[in-house]
């Protein structure tokens, strides 16, 4: 199939990203791109809370006691190291993109005082009957974390990025259920979930947003912060 032709087939699939994709099955799309596009250098970024490290290493232990089960062979786990609360993830980023975007994120926060999140809670998205996910959750001024993804998401969308159709829900991924698992062994991570109760970790004080570059190695995925954003009311 020609590659203009690929791209008329591919319009509506989940995986293009604004009318770009970029590697499928080795098809390697930056080579039938304009020569300005492929000189330019892509950066992979979301925009989150990220954490400090008494809840790094609290989470961590939330992933050793969840280990214990047969089930948690099923799972890949994040590093606790890069659990974070993600607010926006935007993909692949133009460099030259990033300062403006900065600012748009500057512009977005402004108003939005520092606030107050205790982790607490396990549970799995959709549900524990057929997880996908699993995660920790968060209580407290969990309303203002909502009020700044939206501002931010709105922020984005002035970039074409696009707005998101999922409620936000402020929690943490503690590991994501492998592709190849079948839906009993799905069942048996459920009842995993749901035998394991957490308490309050510990508290956060959330006072800047991070803007967080993303490399994808064979080791794992590695996390820079590029931006600090203040919160200030």
């Amino acid at each position: 199939m020609r590659v203009e032709n690929l791209f008329a087939h591919t319009e509506h699939l989940s995986i293009l990203y604004h009318e770009r994709l970029f590697c499928v099955k080795g098809f390697d799309f930056r080579e039938h791109l304009p020569e300005n596009e492929r000189m330019a250098e892509w950066i992979r970024t979301f925009i989150a809370i990220e954490l400090n490290e008494t809840l790094y290493r609290a989470l961590g232990e939330v992933q050793n006691r969840l280990k214990r089960d047969h089930a948690a062979r099923l799972i890949r786990w994040v590093a606790p190291e890069n659990i974070h609360i993600t607010l926006k993830f935007l993909g692949d980023v133009e460099a030259n993109q990033l300062p403006a975007l900065h600012n748009a994120l500057v512009k977005a926060c402004e108003n939005t005082p520092p606030f107050a999140l205790t982790l607490a809670g396990l549970g799995a998205f959709p549900n524990t009957k057929r997880p996908n996910n699993l995660w920790v959750g968060a209580t407290g001024q969990v309303e203002i974390a909502a009020q700044l993804a939206q501002k931010i998401d709105e922020a984005c969308a002035a970039f074409g990025f696009p707005r998101e159709t999922r409620p936000f829900t402020t929690h943490l991924t503690l590991g994501r259920v492998k592709k190849e698992v079948s839906p009993s062994e799905r069942a048996s991570i459920g009842a995993m979930v749901e035998a394991v109760h957490v308490n309050a970790l510990g508290d956060l004080r959330v006072d800047h947003v991070s803007v967080m570059k993303s490399e994808l190695r064979p080791s794992g995925s590695v996390y820079t912060r590029l931006y600090a954003i203040e919160l200030y009311a």
